[in-house]
């Protein structure tokens, strides 16, 4: 199986800030902004950014505001226009969508991506940093940033490390201000790549977390290992399903819904997505 699991609140949220650059709150708006995404990137033909031919689809959603992360609350438009969001993806492609009130959609993801079976291949779609963590042979990283695949030695690069795993230690020394996670306190990107020296490709996350802490001062260690269990993801959040079936909806369904922009990308979708059934079955 071949899984596509979207970081669902990071794009209906890119859609809904895109559609507020264009003075617009307007439902229909931010739908077709987010479906127009979703459909370009689940194309397996000519028009596709992945060119996969997926199987199952997931989407994860933000449950509870995580009040350290001091982020303004949603407007009640917003979240009106995401539960019509939930409905429309069900609708149009037989996706599942799950939200639990005590968890974020990034642990939702890695709940999905650690639940997956050995052989299935698993696709992130995200834009965020800490999910990087995931990428793997198996599970393919889709950057909704930079649009594009990020490969393991693209990761490792930027953040120099050696392996995306590590990504939560990084972030646990110089701290995270999008998620307001201070790190530890005069410890930047130049200090933490010569800590990271210590750190061999041999090392698993746990040998590669002694090898650090070893190196921070006795008096910090108790920051490092607050901002550590902030940055972490958790892979048991209780009551993700599986990735859903895909089932596309009949092109004039989509149609009916009335959302602008979508419905010519989505008939090149549906025809590709046939023409690879008929060929699978002569």
């Amino acid at each position: 199986m071949i899984d596509a699991v979207y970081d669902a609140s990071s794009l209906f949220g890119r859609s809904w800030y895109a559609a507020q650059k264009n003075i617009s709150d307007d439902p229909a708006e931010v739908l077709s902004l987010m479906l127009r995404t979703v459909i370009l990137l689940l194309n397996p033909g000519s028009f596709s950014k992945i060119g996969a031919h997926f199987d199952r689809t997931l989407f994860a959603w933000d449950g509870k505001q995580n009040p350290l992360k001091k982020r303004e609350e949603k407007p009640p438009r917003y979240h009106d226009t995401k539960s019509i969001a939930q409905d429309i993806l069900a609708l149009v492609l037989g996706a599942a969508n799950y939200q639990h009130p005590d968890y974020e959609g990034d642990d939702v993801v890695a709940t999905a991506v650690f639940a997956a079976k050995p052989g299935d291949i698993t696709y992130i779609f995200s834009g965020d940093k800490d999910l990087q963590a995931l990428q793997g042979p198996r599970c393919p990283y889709y950057c909704l940033n930079t649009k594009a695949l990020l490969s393991r030695q693209y990761i490792n690069h930027k953040w120099h490390i050696q392996r995306p795993a590590q990504i939560a230690l990084v972030l646990a020394i110089i701290g995270d201000p999008v998620d307001c996670i201070k790190g530890v306190r005069g410890y930047g990107p130049k200090k933490c790549k010569q800590m990271f020296k210590a750190v061999t490709p041999e090392m698993n996350f746990t040998e590669a977390l002694h090898a650090l802490a070893e190196q921070v001062p006795a008096s910090k260690l108790e920051e490092f290992y607050a901002a550590l269990d902030r940055t972490l993801l958790q892979t048991s959040v209780p009551g993700v399903p599986p990735p859903a079936p895909l089932k596309l909806a009949d092109p004039a369904e989509v149609r009916r819904t009335g959302i602008p922009n979508v419905y010519k990308l989505y008939c090149e979708m549906f025809e590709a997505y046939e023409s690879s059934a008929t060929t699978k079955t002569s």
